[in-house]
């Protein structure tokens, strides 16, 4: 049976498909940018961000740790090949490449056709143009005012989203510290799980931003 590619590694295949379906080179640093702008798109066209993934500003601009798992996963299911190479101007890159014929994928169709439009329009500018111009979207531009890297990054053009995961990490270590009172046994695992579902009703209320609810 086939395998299908779902959340972001399908938004990673859908990419790396259009991209080699016109003869666009893709190495890590445009895969990311060209992510980014499809889910900012997404989100000013009243979607859900497809690649589903948490965008943060790091040293080359908005970037998720998930892509480098999602690449290996890819590689390692020899979905995508993954080389070192140097580029035009003799700098090392890593390059990704679609390897399989027809890997099927589960996303939005919406969303495929923001990926397929970001890939035709900007898919042949350079890793560093593409860095440049993510620079100039309204999310980085929010970031850069507070001059503090690894914030979240809010693609409807609002201000960082407060980082309240070390927070919320923290309540929890303290919780699972507590010692239980004898009349309420189980009382720190509940109060353990009560902060767990906080988190997760973040991450739905963030959702709900986005969607434009």
């Amino acid at each position: 049976m086939a395998m299908t590619m779902r959340g972001t590694s399908a938004a990673v295949v859908q990419l790396l498909r259009v991209a080699r379906a016109s003869g666009v080179l893709v190495n890590r640093t445009k895969l990311a940018k060209l992510l980014y702008l499809a889910d900012l798109q997404a989100v000013q066209q009243g979607c859900a961000p497809g690649s589903g993934v948490e965008w943060r500003w790091r040293h080359f601009g908005p970037y998720s740790d998930v892509l480098r798992a999602i690449e290996g996963d890819l590689e390692l299911a020899g979905v995508v090949r993954v080389s070192e190479t140097t580029n035009y101007f003799g700098s090392p890159e890593v390059r990704l490449v679609l390897v399989t014929e027809t890997p099927q994928v589960e996303i939005d169709e919406k969303f495929a056709e923001i990926v397929e439009r970001i890939v035709s329009e900007k898919g042949q500018l350079s890793a560093t143009q593409l860095k440049d111009l993510t620079y100039q979207t309204p999310p980085m531009v929010e970031a850069q005012k507070l001059g503090r890297r690894e914030v979240r990054l809010d693609l409807t053009g609002g201000e960082p989203f407060p980082d309240l995961e070390p927070a919320l990490q923290s309540l929890r270590a303290i919780a699972l510290t507590m010692p239980a009172l004898e009349d309420e046994v189980g009382a720190v695992e509940d109060l353990a799980e009560d902060i767990d579902a906080l988190s997760e009703l973040r991450k739905e209320a963030t959702g709900e931003m986005l969607d434009g609810d």
